[in-house]
């Protein structure tokens, strides 16, 4: 039962149902259970469809969450397209009970979702690259056949992204390690040009066969596509009921502006509502005053240049980027690590020197191109966990970048045009084929300036064969350590493979 006055709301709460209390369920319309009476004032209609559009999205990933196997969190992130960041929606975080509840609740657990903490860890709006949600963004974005098209749920593990030297320390993902995550998965999602993705974390000892499963994966992707609708349909359908209320609102103002022109009409009515007019200082909208859609008209010829609001749009967005993400700088390497490095360099570039040595002795025309090498030794043993870093990328992206190169020697263009086209033409292509590589870059344009041939290609490759072998070696003899994260050479041949069966 609910009395209503101007200000203040006077609630009686529903009583509970059998068992609910021992579940920890609050009655849905009050604050506080154990509260017999409230007064709180009367929330604003914006206030009240935002409460909707919360719950409406706690609820669908809560489902989701109870209903997944091994998932223990499931966190919604959408992409805020005006400054290019992620950002996580109230009530966008659903944690398993057993985590946040009793005496065994997990301290990083409470220190994710409790917000009432001093120490509370909220999140923070994240640029593409910078923190999980950002890195599995980045992941998703580069590979434009990414496992959304191939139907597929990719799960990775916490800690390896955790200890990337590439990226910079970030709290949330610490905590998340110390409440049990050790598995995450993102799935991205598109609606009506929201676009945003949904993160799946599984404990470490999660059964990975029972998490690929293909029951458990179709499951995980309906569900994203419920709740990226739920976040499209929150700021829309608020934005349909603004519009309602403004055409009601523009019907009372009509009504008004009819009933005061009534009035004027009549005789002594009329003067008196002048004399009104004149003692309040108040103008009274006159029928037939045509000023209003001047106005209108000329303010619609001033905003119909869309494509100058466009330029514009997107200059302010540049310059707001430029300020950068307000991200920390990653924490520097220590000192057994940074020893590493020196040693892993030093040996690997001093195999190579006698490889290129002992070919110039043989052969005087033929010897290693050095100069990407040192940039090779910098990814191999300074972004070990890079995917640039990779085997895959190192070989096939020579292999891309220098038959470009080399092709591009047998045109006849101008030698600066000749170098510029043939190192983007190999830059392009690299990054199409989800094989970048900085190395291949940088050789791709020594090439193109010509005085190469294909048996340089060859003496590079077997360069880059010495290079990931003494680099896989020496990495992995370091406990801190994984090289390589991943070989990779059999994904074209899986993703083609699963295509034409679907096609059949």
């Amino acid at each position: 039962m609910t009395e209503k006055s101007d200000h203040v709301v006077i609630e009686m709460p529903p009583l509970a149902s059998a068992g609910e209390e021992d579940r920890g369920v609050l009655p849905p319309t009050t604050p506080a259970a154990d509260i017999p009476w409230t007064t709180t004032e009367a929330p604003s209609r914006m206030e009240r469809d935002e409460k909707f559009d919360m719950e409406m999205l706690q609820r669908t990933i809560g489902d989701t969450g109870r209903w997944a196997f091994g998932t223990i969190a499931v966190e919604a992130w959408v992409l805020n397209e005006s400054t290019g960041k992620l950002v996580r929606p109230p009530m966008g975080l659903w944690v398993d009970p057993v985590l946040s509840r009793g005496s065994e609740a997990n301290e990083a657990v409470l220190r994710l979702v409790d917000t009432e903490r001093p120490d509370h860890v909220g999140p923070d709006p994240l640029a593409p690259g910078i923190g999980l949600p950002g890195v599995l963004w980045s992941d998703l974005a580069r590979n434009a056949s990414g496992a959304r098209n191939m139907q597929n749920v990719v799960w990775r593990d916490l800690e390896s992204i955790r200890v990337d030297p590439d990226q910079p320390y970030n709290l949330r993902l610490k905590l998340s390690l110390e409440a049990g995550i050790g598995l995450v998965a993102g799935v991205p999602y598109h609606f009506r040009n929201t676009r945003g993705l949904v993160l799946y974390m599984a404990r470490k000892t999660a059964d990975i066969t029972k998490l690929k499963s293909k029951c458990n994966t179709d499951y995980l992707l309906s569900a994203t596509d419920a709740i990226g609708s739920i976040v499209a349909l929150s700021g829309r359908r608020r934005a349909c009921l603004a519009e309602r209320r403004k055409e009601r609102e523009d019907v009372r103002r009509r009504l008004r502006l009819k009933m005061v022109a009534v009035v004027r009409i009549k005789g002594t009515l009329l003067k008196e509502g002048r004399d009104r007019v004149d003692q309040t200082g108040n103008d009274v909208p006159v029928i037939g005053d045509h000023s209003g859609h001047a106005s209108f008209v000329s303010g619609a010829k001033l905003g119909g240049n869309n494509y100058c609001g466009s330029i514009k749009g997107k200059f302010m967005m540049v310059l707001r980027k430029c300020k950068g993400a307000n991200n920390e700088p990653p924490p520097p390497m220590g000192n057994f690590e940074s020893i590493w490095t020196f040693c892993g360099v030093f040996v690997s570039l001093l195999m190579l020197l006698y490889f290129s040595d002992a070919i110039a002795k043989r052969n005087p025309q033929y010897s290693l191109v050095l100069g990407p090498f040192g940039a090779l030794m910098t990814l191999q043993y300074g972004l070990t966990a890079a995917p640039a870093s990779q085997p895959r990328n190192a070989v096939l992206g020579q292999v891309i970048a220098l038959s470009i190169a080399l092709g591009m020697t047998y045109t006849k263009l101008e030698t600066n045009v000749r170098r510029s086209l043939g190192t983007a033409l190999a830059i392009s292509a690299m990054t199409r084929l989800g094989i970048t590589h900085p190395p291949a870059g940088a050789a791709a344009l020594i090439f193109t300036g010509g005085g190469y041939n294909w048996g340089h290609l060859g003496i590079m490759l077997a360069g880059n064969v010495l290079a990931i072998f003494s680099a896989t070696v020496i990495n992995d003899m370091n406990a801190t350590r994984q090289y390589p994260t991943f070989w990779g050479f059999g994904y074209w041949y899986k993703h083609f493979g699963y295509r034409k069966r679907r096609i059949e």
